[in-house]
């Protein structure tokens, strides 16, 4: 199996090689699963598609050894646990499925190292760890949950493993946590600081260095200098940075040098060039690139070669084809794909044939 974490994977160098997009549908209540076609970005619906979910699923997280897939229920307060088929991608439900969470969870979160998995609790300010079975894949709680801000929205996670981010929607701020490698558990690591008015969804660089996060109401991106001893942040010079209407969600590329923003109030999706000493953003000419209405979220494949956007008010998903110079973005032929109705959330991953 090949890590979303691992870098640009060579489909030459994997023959087969296979990417598979899952999106959390939160009108249809459901997940649906699509496979990657390697060589234009089109998206092909997988066996059995969509999976039974529970009520509004609103997030949706992947192992990094893509053998699991997790997606946050916010009306039912629980997550729904599926195994990946290797075969073909399809998923099957894991069993104890879906798993009692609290109520309200608004984000779940899978570590990279694949041990632990992190869901806020919007109506309770707390972020609760669980423990991965590693064999079926099973949650069980952790330890205590933690305290947050106000209405704590999305959780991130270091690609090292070592530190883990809330975004507190009504406390404009963003909370920073160690979380301990034997355990789980999260240990408050500073102050919480303070961003733009309603920071959403998040996304830690992959160098572990530097966290980007969306501000849903002043349609900018902060972006925090992460201490690697404990895990402060410190906004760096020149941010917020300026996006699209209402940013939802934001990710990096899997090369750490190009960074793309799902802009809800304008329905497109804004893209950055990243310095990667700084941290800081430069938009890249030709941005923002029309979507379908309102994206809630954006992926890049593990190729770098596609980026993926959930249009949640036309039920389909835009694929862009990336410019691995530029950072640029083009419209794949075919795009947008239909989906279910309201597609919330975005995750993807990488199988290899053994």
């Amino acid at each position: 199996m090949l890590s979303l974490y691992a870098g640009k994977i060579s489909a030459s160098a994997h023959p087969d090689a296979a990417e598979f997009i899952y999106a959390a549908n939160q009108a249809a209540e459901n997940v649906s699963g699509y496979r990657v076609e390697l060589k234009n970005g089109n998206l092909n619906k997988l066996p059995g598609s969509p999976y039974r979910s529970g009520r509004y699923p609103v997030s949706i997280s992947m192992s990094p050894d893509s053998r699991f897939v997790y997606a946050a229920n916010q009306g039912s307060a629980s997550v729904s646990a599926y195994r990946v088929d290797p075969a073909n991608g399809s998923l099957q439900s894991v069993a104890g499925s879906p798993f009692n969470v609290g109520a309200y969870p608004d984000a779940v979160t899978v570590a990279p190292n694949g041990r632990f998995a992190y869901v806020t609790s919007e109506d309770g300010n707390v972020v609760t760890p669980y423990i991965i079975d590693p064999t079926s894949g099973a949650l069980t709680k952790a330890g205590e949950a933690t305290a947050t801000g106000a209405h704590p929205i999305s959780v991130a996670v270091s690609p090292n493993s070592r530190f883990a981010f809330v975004s507190n929607y009504n406390d404009d701020s963003v909370s920073a946590y160690r979380i301990d490698r034997q355990s789980g558990v999260l240990t408050v690591a500073g102050p919480a600081v303070k961003a733009d008015m309603h920071p959403i969804y998040m996304k830690v660089s992959n160098d572990n260095r530097f966290i980007y996060v969306a501000n849903y109401g002043t349609s900018t991106v902060s972006v925090y200098r992460i201490d690697a001893a404990s895990g402060r942040l410190t906004e760096i010079s020149g941010s917020p940075f300026v996006a699209g209407s209402q940013p939802y969600s934001v990710t990096v590329d899997p090369t750490n040098r190009f960074v793309y923003v799902a802009n809800w109030g304008s329905h497109n999706v804004s893209a950055f060039r990243r310095d990667g000493q700084s941290g800081a953003l430069t938009e890249i000419q030709g941005s923002p690139y029309a979507t379908g209405w309102f994206p809630y979220a954006v992926v890049v494949d593990p190729q770098d070669d596609y980026v993926y956007v959930a249009d949640n008010g036309a039920g389909t998903i835009t694929a862009f084809q990336l410019d691995p110079s530029s950072g640029a973005l083009s419209k794949i032929p075919g795009s947008p794909f239909q989906a279910e109705p309201g597609p919330y959330a975005l995750t993807v991953g990488a199988l290899a044939s053994h």
